[in-house]
């Protein structure tokens, strides 16, 4: 009986308890779990299956597969990561590669280091998730899985079995509450460069939610459906009125009869001096969503901006010369008369009344005949407007679907549609009577947070409205206003019938759900202005706060290392102080044996832990090798592995006392 039972102990001896595998697997479940939306299911499958295996085997008591299983293992899954992906780098690559790297581990957790390894490559995986989203129930979950992770290194790292959740969860808490303050200073202080350095562009993502660069009538009531922000914005003293909130984002020109189509972006420098700034400017801040996309959103007519690698196209469209690809903060000064001045040369003339042959040709007829029966063009754009202002058309999230000839269909059939009908069907019987039109899209209006006081515009705002050229100048109009002038002043939950939508959408708009809203909304705002926007700027605004007229880099470093120097000094004088004020039993038992040791051979060393004195006096007294053994492992299992009850420390201050060694030879050094 005795082999078995050694085969076993070894076993045990190499893999781990039981309770610490349960403890290591848990800890790469918590560290996985924000990845699995993001990475191929076979991955997660992966990790499953190894995991299940592994406590099979350590249930069964069967020893860990040999390197002759485990390479080529770790080969298949290398490869099924470069095939699934085509590349190993990357956010979502880099994760994945990762996820499937800490499953192999398991498959080799022979002794303390390999657990830990596997711990280790859990704190990875958290943060890589935070390089994919840093939403606010990010760091939520982040912190906690941090706390949980660390339980679990303290559990894998005794030497006997794991110990209650309670207080090694209360142990793991109190280190990190300990490492705290030093955090908080390394994020103040830290040198950064600009924008957040966690947020990497992800290659190949899907796109994101937002507008796009064609419009079909009806597209945008996907986006009016979406409860989720698109950007906020701070203003510089009151805002504008709801109806002035026109945020202007891709401008549409080629129409093929049914859809609109960006042109190719051109750019003129000149364009901001033409600007008539005479009107009333506004001065706000942005703080935009990543959308995927390379435009920026502005009031219109933007004059200044301050967003880095940004121009004014053309038709006056903010876009930048990369992909949103992660939150994007920018000042911007507008003029709000929507009449911007520019030009039109006969080719821009042509491209902008342009309408495919043959396409709606009832809308054309009765744009020739009205056009005819008008003044001038004011006159005859008016007559559009008092169409569907008099007329029986409606304002509808839930159209009926138009035949080939849309324009014609909505205007004398259907005649109920979303922003996208109207603006099309303006731009399509303006252009019909030779009128310059195109269709712009972006958001219309804002829901104003008292709390944080900032406006917080949502995908449900998107809006298209139409800009024609008269007069030497683009000029809004917006048809939408002439059917349903409620979406202009209140918003889209005033335009719609409430009880068509859902139900959660009507909790958010009731007076609990609004208050909760608003305040997640203010909770959002300041996590992503004080945590995600801490960049160079702010770091140089708290050293000037500090009292640094014109801070530097050198100021930064100075300042890091002062502080990191100062906190350690104080942590460790509290924990000097507190060890003199009352020791603990233990530890006062530990320091006799030190004491009864030293007159025996020699003082412990400030940087000699038990195991290594033990080991280093025993070369000294050899005959007391046994007694120091059993001592100071006693005491390393007693402090490190959670064992010191009342009764085993009493037990070994008894035998503490009981060891009395000789003094060591006066001829032998100290």
């Amino acid at each position: 009986m005795t082999a078995p039972l050694d085969h076993e102990r070894r076993i045990e001896a190499t893999t781990g308890s039981a309770g610490q595998l349960l403890w290591l697997i848990a800890a790469l479940g918590v560290a996985v779990v924000p990845h699995v939306p993001h990475v191929a299911p076979w991955i997660p499958l992966l990790i499953v299956l190894i995991s299940a295996w592994r406590l099979q085997a350590a249930r069964r008591r069967r020893p860990l597969p040999s390197a002759w299983v485990r390479v080529p293992l770790a080969v298949v899954g290398f490869a099924g990561v470069f095939i699934t992906y085509r590349q190993i780098t990357g956010v979502d690559a880099g994760s994945a590669l990762l996820m499937v790297m800490a499953a192999m581990k398991l498959l080799e957790t022979r002794g303390h280091r390999d657990r830990a390894v596997v711990v280790f490559l859990c704190f990875f995986l958290l943060f890589a998730a935070f390089l994919r989203e840093q939403a606010l129930w990010g760091p939520v979950y982040l912190f906690s899985g941090v706390l949980f992770v660390n339980t679990a290194l303290l559990q894998v790292s005794r030497q006997r079995d794991a110990i209650a959740a309670g207080p090694a969860f209360a142990t793991a808490g109190r280190l990190l509450l300990q490492a705290a303050p030093l955090a908080i200073l390394l994020f103040l202080l830290f040198p950064r460069v600009p924008g957040p350095f966690w947020a990497l562009p992800q290659r190949g993502a899907q796109a994101k939610a937002g507008l796009a660069e064609s419009m079909s009538p009806g597209d945008i009531t996907e986006l009016a459906l979406s409860d989720a922000a698109a950007f906020r914005v701070r203003f510089d003293g009151e805002p504008p009125a709801p109806s002035q909130l026109y945020w202007r984002g891709p401008v549409l020109s080629d129409f093929d009869g049914r859809n609109w189509r960006m042109r190719d972006f051109s750019f003129f420098p000149s364009l901001q001096e033409k600007v008539n700034r005479n009107g009333e400017l506004v001065s706000y801040e942005v703080t935009l969503e990543p959308h995927g996309r390379r435009w920026l959103l502005a009031l219109e007519t933007p004059v200044f901006w301050d967003a880095p690698k940004a121009v004014a196209t053309a038709p006056y469209q903010l876009v930048r010369f990369r992909p949103v690809e992660q939150r994007t903060t920018y000042w911007a000064r507008s003029t709000l008369t929507g009449s911007t001045p520019g030009w039109m040369t006969d080719r821009g003339r042509q491209a902008d009344t342009r309408l495919p042959a043959g396409s709606n040709p009832r809308s054309m007829a009765w744009a020739t005949k009205a056009r005819a029966a008008a003044a001038s063009d004011q006159d005859y754009l008016a007559s559009i407007l008092q169409m569907f202002r008099d007329e029986p058309f409606f304002y509808s999230l839930t159209p009926a679907l138009l035949g080939a000839q849309s324009v014609d269909d909505f205007v004398f059939n259907t005649r109920e549609g979303f922003c996208g009908h109207y603006a099309s069907a303006f731009v399509v019987l303006a252009r019909a009577a030779g009128i310059p039109a195109r269709v712009v899209t972006g958001y219309q209006g804002g829901e104003l947070n008292p709390l944080a006081n900032h406006l917080t515009v949502r995908q449900a705002d998107a809006h298209a409205w139409a800009e024609v050229w008269l007069g030497e100048h683009w000029v809004r109009y917006d048809p939408t206003a002439a059917v349903a002038p409620e979406r202009i002043q209140w918003g889209i939950d005033r335009a719609i019938n409430s009880g068509s939508l859902a139900g959660a959408e009507q909790l958010r708009r009731g007076l609990l759900g609004s208050g909760l809203y608003m305040s997640w909304d203010a909770l959002n705002a300041a996590w992503n202005r004080w945590v995600l926007g801490f960049g160079p700027d702010s770091q140089t605004q708290l050293l000037r706060w500090t009292g640094i007229a014109k801070p530097t880099l050198r100021h930064l470093v100075v300042g890091l290392a002062t502080g990191m120097s100062l906190f350690l000094a104080l942590f460790a004088s509290w924990q000097y102080l507190r060890g003199r004020r009352g020791l603990d039993p233990l530890a006062r038992a530990y320091r006799e044996l030190c004491a009864r040791t030293a007159r025996a051979a020699r003082a412990r060393q400030p940087a000699e832990g038990p195991e290594e004195y033990a080991t280093a006096v025993a070369g000294l007294r050899p005959e007391l090798q046994a007694d120091l053994k059993s001592l100071f492992g006693a005491y390393a299992r007693l402090r490190y592995d959670g064992a010191a009850s009342d009764q085993r420390v009493a037990r070994f201050a008894a035998a503490v006392r009981r060891f009395r060694p000789a003094r060591r030879p006066a001829s032998q050094p100290a």
